[in-house]
């Protein structure tokens, strides 16, 4: 029961720093501000959750262009500590190399799963039209994913169903995901 319990714990926490990371190299790729003096709803947030592991990351790592790497970097990292302190606590012993592959398709999984979570709120916002800078800033997240879809998607009756097939795809994507860490694992 208490490894339950403390497993469920380091879950949540790790979740929500990793997904403050995976966040801020998403708004950082879409060029959107997000520092705390922008205005940005989410900036506050975004900077007091995740500098105290990007700050010193950032004299570790160069800083990229268009991709923050430091930002991948942390959440990679994040997600490691969680697989490598579960493990130890459960008394399992995995190969160093199985261990750095269930990191890395734990950290896919939480991507998708985040893109998810953005298209839910971003189909909420379209629904009830508050016109907020939260709803501007989903609206500016969500788009250049719908865009292409779009194009190729047709409207029934005026209804937009590009939200609908992107959450398909990317459950789609989640389910392949996980057969391929099976096959790697095996």
């Amino acid at each position: 029961m208490f490894f339950e319990l403390f497993s469920l714990c380091i879950e949540a926490c790790t979740t929500v720093l990793v997904a403050a990371c995976l966040l801020r190299f998403y708004l950082h790729y879409l060029k959107i501000n997000f520092s705390p003096t922008s205005g940005n709803p989410f900036g506050h947030l975004l900077y007091a959750l995740t500098n105290w592991l990007i700050g010193p990351l950032g004299k570790i790592i160069p800083y990229g262009a268009r991709i923050d790497i430091k930002s991948l970097a942390a959440s990679y990292l994040l997600v490691l500590t969680k697989v490598l302190l579960l493990q130890a606590l459960s008394n399992a012993k995995s190969p160093d190399v199985q261990i750095l592959v269930i990191a890395l398709f734990d950290l896919l999984d939480l991507a998708l799963s985040g893109l998810i979570g953005l298209l839910l709120v971003y189909v909420i916002f379209s629904w009830i039209q508050t016109y907020s800078p939260t709803q501007e800033l989903f609206s500016e997240m969500v788009e250049p994913l719908l865009r292409p879809l779009r194009k190729i998607s047709p409207k029934i009756s005026g209804l937009d169903l590009s939200a609908l097939i992107l959450m398909l795809l990317i459950q789609m994507s989640k389910v392949i995901l996980g057969h391929l860490q099976m096959a790697l694992l095996a």
